[in-house]
């Protein structure tokens, strides 16, 4: 006797298998650059301080929890030799606060730390950004900083390209600009 399935189940399953393919190919690269990245966007603000004591808020990563939203706390995961000066290869876990999921880990790496002008790192979330921070002195006025915050994506699939980018794009923009407001703010305050 032969099991005879619900006609439904072949509709589910070619959806499945559409959705797999969709997760899988990859928009195709544009040959005149080696960039994998997709920008999502940039944000600016302007504070009344000077650019190196900026650069020391933003390069303290143990101190995220007080201006970046969602982080809970920080670990350190490995530190670089102290002989070295900057900050580059240095890895640390964030454990940020989801509502409905909970605590999630998600590993920090810092690629440039080119004191005091950019700030590179990138987090290993399921958006798999990077985040160009860039400090500019604003010629008008002595001790005013200019905060660039660019954030890009490593994601390149059609499905995330096209259906899940908007939406992705509008949850990580209310959050750089929710930090750069409590970054601003930390900023003053100090």
């Amino acid at each position: 006797m032969a099991i005879v399935l619900p006609p439904y189940l072949k509709y589910i399953s070619f959806l499945m298998i559409l959705f797999a393919i969709l997760c899988k190919y990859e928009i195709p690269l544009d040959p005149s650059t080696s960039d994998r990245k997709t920008l999502l966007f940039t944000k600016t603000a302007t504070v009344q301080c000077d650019r190196a004591h900026v650069y020391k808020v933003i390069t303290n990563i143990d101190k995220y929890t007080s201006w970046y939203p969602n982080v809970a706390r920080v670990e350190h995961v490995q530190l670089v030799p102290s002989r070295v000066h900057n900050h580059e290869g240095e890895k640390y876990r964030l454990i940020t606060k989801f509502p409905i999921i909970g605590d999630v880990p998600l590993d920090l790496v810092i690629h440039t730390d080119d004191q005091p002008k950019q700030f590179i790192y990138s987090v290993d979330s399921w958006l798999l950004e990077t985040n160009l921070i860039e400090l500019k002195d604003i010629s008008t006025n002595v001790n005013s900083t200019r905060i660039e915050w660019t954030v890009y994506t490593r994601r390149r699939s059609i499905l995330f390209q096209y259906m899940i980018l908007p939406f992705a794009n509008f949850y990580k923009n209310q959050l750089v600009r929710e930090a750069l407001f409590s970054l601003v703010m930390q900023v003053r305050d100090l």
